[in-house]
């Protein structure tokens, strides 16, 4: 299931702009993708973050984040490295540590909330409303995860088609970016303490 799933975060970095932005244009292309993917997912398993439809063909990433005690470790930096060298390149990883530094900047310092960082369906899926089915699911679930732990979910997105969803999910729109290549990135949070109680659809 792990290389199925991988599989498919790799496919949807391919299709969104964030793909082009952190993998590096080169003759390993399609090796850096699959690196990208790889790294999402363990990631993703590490901070028990991963959520999947039950169809299986949709992915989301969403664990919760502790500024006062998640910091940095020596594998940390070790897998910051082999991202550069893997993925990225030492160059566009560079412009990634500095757009992240701001990015991260936006979010809470003080208080514990959850990131949702990625989610992605497989393109090449031809069942029944796949893409609406499985995102819906996976909404559902982080919903219910961020209710019961009683926690904000902070995500950005410079998709505006993207934004539009959030909002439609509930999320406000707290602070705009203009980013150096003059596009905006949209800032969302879902103020869960806020918000009727989720219930999740049987």
């Amino acid at each position: 299931m792990s290389e199925k799933t991988i599989n498919i975060i790799t496919e949807a970095f391919k299709a969104i702009p964030a793909g082009d932005q952190l993998v590096k244009q080169d003759g390993k292309r399609e090796a850096r993708y699959k690196k990208l993917g790889a790294y999402v997912y363990h990631n993703a398993v590490k901070k028990n973050g991963l959520y999947l439809s039950s169809n299986k063909e949709g992915v989301g990433v969403a664990y919760v984040i502790d500024p006062k005690k998640d910091k940095k470790t020596f594998g940390d930096f070790i897998n910051d490295l082999k991202f550069a060298f893997g993925v990225s390149g030492i160059k566009k990883a560079l412009a990634i540590s500095k757009r992240q530094k701001y990015i991260q900047s936006q979010r809470p310092k003080n208080e514990k909330y959850m990131y949702w960082e990625f989610t992605g369906v497989n393109p090449n899926y031809q069942g029944l409303d796949a893409p609406s089915f499985s995102m819906a699911e996976l909404r559902d679930d982080v919903y219910t995860d961020a209710h019961e732990r009683g926690l904000p979910i902070y995500t950005e997105t410079s998709i505006r088609k993207n934004m539009i969803v959030y909002r439609r999910y509930g999320f406000d729109i707290y602070h705009e970016w203009t980013m150096p290549d003059g596009s905006t990135m949209w800032f969302l949070k879902y103020d869960t303490l806020n918000k009727p109680k989720f219930v999740k659809k049987s």
